[in-house]
């Protein structure tokens, strides 16, 4: 019985969702970040306050926001986006999509699920967190290979040992509900050989798809697995119901997330990594297609900052504008520190039949798709034909003091679009110089940009393609003889395209943010320790998120005699 449109209850319950509320704190390491299964991260809204900390427990809030954005035009020009702010409506909801392109029917009793769809017992049932540590894998995938092993005693080496519920519990994030066209595989999971079909912790070892033996290389591999000492994994979509933060029309987007953090002794005990796989549900192509980051920094107070990037390194940055933070109850004490974010790998570039080139000679990068840095891009220049991936291709800005004109936060969804594509709201330029608007003094108004205030960081001209400037653009330094810019409550937007999104492709962006402070010298003196940091988060990054362990702890035995012990 083919049923008709309006009487579909699964179309009915699919614009049904209700927001999604988990949330729960990033805290393993000197950090304490606070995410949100609703796609929105680092504010808490509940008290209206920043919540990404830098050190734990010391007060000193740097961000205040952020959120992913994407956006591109169908084959009749029509935007479809999906991207937040500050979670006033809502764009994302909890849970998995269908993946069928889906007829309406009923056979047996089953109903088909039309494409990209989801229903709101789902979005409820999926809102959740999923936790697991490296730690607790490794323990468990030892434990069960010793079960295996003939000349290993499970019971004296592990001796009480229960499979701990994070294990256990990755089951329910492991697979969809087929019976409703959901991806059977979802959360990644490690199935071993000669098992049965599924995830399997108990009977066939299984377990939260660390990557324990280095066989997946992420350098050219589309496989994601769970990264970190500590991650947190949830998944969401844009088409749980209307959307009422952009007001635009859904993708049709899953989007496989995770959050993670290492504990060191070194910089990156200060940092925290995301990683967004995302998958296009619909059944329609989106041409000029942009994925984007999207932060609200606010260095303690939110009105006295000043932001920049680092075209080379694909780093943006937020700092204090002058040593004193002060004016308001997030103020930090001493001289202030700065924080920034490192687009490490965006979407996949179109394939065009070559390996696109890693070289300085801007109009041959220019005409051949390539990239002039390394920090704005993998996969150029290595030999491999069509494995190039996106870094930061854009990095623009705005400030939330500035009236509603057309320099200020998106209002509309082609606003949004704007800003993720380089432009300004209205759908002009960003220019060299000054504030970036063609019509400030100070600015080279014939010289557009794809990169707001890189400082020294663009030696080969790469964001004014070729275009040679006579300065170095930053906000301590806007032109020839003009002072230091207005302060203000600056955002900015790392986007990442133009791409081909064909239905079903798979795509997944990557970054982190890293932290620096300095004691002394100018405020940007903060900016050079970010960049620092951030040499030791693409290092960490290029080595697929491994770090190498330290030697094991001896093992030691004591012989007790009179009055002394001998240690072995």
């Amino acid at each position: 019985v083919k049923l008709p449109k309006q009487s579909n209850p699964v179309l009915n319950r699919a614009a049904n969702c209700t927001p999604a509320t988990g949330r729960k704190f990033l805290e393993f390491n000197n950090v304490s970040a606070l995410i949100e299964t609703g796609g929105s991260m680092w504010l808490d809204r509940s008290r209206g306050k920043n919540a990404y900390e830098v050190p734990k427990g010391s007060g000193n809030t740097l961000i205040y926001i952020g959120a992913l954005w994407m956006g591109g035009m169908d084959v009749n020009n029509q935007l479809k986006i999906a991207a937040l702010r500050y979670r006033i409506g809502n764009d994302f909801w909890a849970g998995p999509l269908s993946t069928n392109p889906g007829t309406g029917d009923i056979t047996q009793g089953k109903l088909d699920y039309g494409p990209a769809e989801i229903d709101a017992d789902d979005c409820v049932k999926w809102d959740q967190f999923f936790i697991t540590t490296r730690k607790e894998v490794e323990e468990f995938n030892a434990w069960y290979e010793c079960g295996l092993d003939p000349n290993c005693d499970a019971d004296y080496e592990y001796p009480n040992y229960q499979i701990p519920s994070s294990i256990i519990e990755w089951g329910n994030a492991a697979h969809g509900d087929i019976s409703k066209d959901q991806d059977y595989y979802i959360a990644p999971y490690y199935e071993r050989p000669n098992g049965q079909i599924g995830y399997d912790p108990i009977n066939d070892g299984d377990y939260p798809w660390y990557d324990l033996t280095g066989e997946v290389d992420c350098r050219t591999s589309r496989r994601v697995t769970l990264y970190g000492d500590y991650n947190m994994w949830w998944v969401f979509n844009d088409k749980g119901n209307i959307h009422t933060e952009t007001g635009g029309d859904p993708i049709g987007m899953e989007v496989r997330a995770q959050a993670f953090a290492f504990a060191t002794n070194d910089e990156v005990n200060s940092m925290t990594f995301y990683n967004y796989e995302l998958i296009n549900r619909s059944y329609y192509t989106l041409n000029n297609t942009y994925f984007a980051i999207w932060v609200d920094s606010d260095i303690g107070c939110s009105e006295d900052d000043f932001l920049g990037c680092d075209v080379q390194r694909g780093l943006g940055y937020q700092y204090n504008a002058d040593a004193n933070d002060d004016g308001c109850q997030y103020a930090i004490n001493g001289y202030p520190p700065a924080i920034g974010v490192d687009f490490f790998e965006g979407p996949y570039q179109d394939n065009d039949g070559i390996d696109n080139p890693l070289t300085t000679n801007v109009p041959l990068a220019i005409s051949e798709k390539g990239i002039p840095y390394k920090g704005l891009g993998i996969g150029y220049g290595d030999g491999v034909i069509d494995n190039e991936r996106f870094g930061m291709k854009r990095f623009v800005y705005y400030d939330g003091q500035l009236p509603q004109n057309s320099f200020g936060d998106p209002q509309t969804a082609i606003q949004y679009y704007n800003y993720m594509r380089g432009f300004w709201r209205d759908g002009t330029r960003f220019v060299y110089g000054a504030s970036g608007n063609s019509s400030s003094t100070g600015s080279l108004g014939n010289v557009t940009t794809d990169y707001c205030f890189p400082g020294d960081s663009d030696p080969v001209h790469w964001g004014t393609s070729g275009v040679v400037t006579n300065f170095e653009w930053s906000e301590q330094y806007p032109a020839p003889g003009l002072s230091a810019n207005v302060v203000g409550d600056r955002r900015f937007v790392q986007s990442a395209g133009p791409f081909v999104l064909e239905p079903g492709a798979l795509n997944n962006i990557t970054f982190g943010v890293v932290y620096g402070r300095a004691f002394d010298g100018d405020p940007f003196s903060s900016v050079l320790e970010v960049r620092k940091a951030d040499d030791k988060a693409q290092a960490l990054f290029d080595n697929c998120f491994r770090i190498l362990n330290g030697p094991d702890s001896p093992e030691m035995s004591i012989q007790e005699l009179d009055k002394e012990l001998i240690l072995y």
